[in-house]
């Protein structure tokens, strides 16, 4: 049943290889950059909400915290994902520019630093999902957004460490940089994607799609910058049994 799903999934890529590696990215593009603006300028405000340097558009752009519950276990789970995040974010910079100038050290770093963020990202998603599943008053308060938005991320991470740390499939950057260069220059090559492999392939339209679902959901605050926190007055807080003194 398996070896059938990846069969039907290998005609349908392709079918449609240059919808995905051409139409797909600059779709992706332009709704996560003009999606984002948009609810920057335009998202919905309150009567007292005033825009600043600093201030979002409108109020569903915070994560909607959930740190008041289950605070033993936020802390694993949020410090394992951004880091992942960020380990990611670097490792696959560095593997693009390695595979496209095929600078063999950078596409090493990317190789074991990129497997080492994602089995964190891939720790703090799993955490963070169950969290939410497990908690009453986190179940309470989330939204689907909530759960697509870590079932993209899971799928994402897993795609990614299921070629290089189960299937040991390693140089793909050589073939995916230079597709995705040509992206950038507006000279798209899809052919460049047809010898990837299949579980490669669902990595990057599966990143792709999140990439043009990203404006709409709660990740937009990757886009935050809190320079008021330098000079905004100190938060006193005490415990409520000291306020019945």
């Amino acid at each position: 049943m398996l070896d059938n799903l990846f069969a039907m999934l290998e005609n349908l890529f392709a079918i449609f290889n240059d919808f995905f590696f051409i139409g797909l990215p600059y779709i992706s593009i332009l709704l996560l950059f003009g999606g984002t603006l948009y609810r920057l300028f335009f998202g919905f405000k309150g009567t007292f909400r005033k825009m600043d340097r600093t201030a979002r558009g409108d109020f569903l752009w915070t994560t909607r915290s959930t740190g008041f519950f289950g605070r033993a276990s936020i802390g694993p789970a949020a410090l394992c994902l951004h880091w992942g995040i960020i380990t990611l974010f670097v490792t696959h910079l560095v593997g693009v520019v390695g595979g496209v100038l095929s600078l063999i050290a950078w596409v090493d770093f990317f190789r074991w630093v990129g497997m080492f963020g994602g089995i964190l990202l891939l720790f703090g998603l799993v955490w963070a999902f169950v969290r939410r599943i497990v908690i009453p008053q986190i179940k309470a308060m989330s939204k689907a957004e909530d759960y697509i938005v870590l079932i993209f991320l899971i799928l994402i991470a897993f795609f990614g460490l299921y070629q290089s740390a189960i299937k040991l499939v390693f140089g793909v950057t050589y073939s995916v940089a230079p597709w995705l260069w040509s992206v950038v220059k507006l000279q798209p090559d899809p052919s460049l994607m047809q010898a990837v492999p299949l579980v490669n392939k669902l990595h990057i339209v599966v990143a792709l799609l999140l990439f043009a679902y990203f404006p709409f959901t709660k990740l937009v605050h990757a886009f935050t910058y809190p320079l008021t926190y330098f000079w905004r007055p100190f938060i006193s807080m005490r415990k409520y049994t000291g306020l019945k003194r």
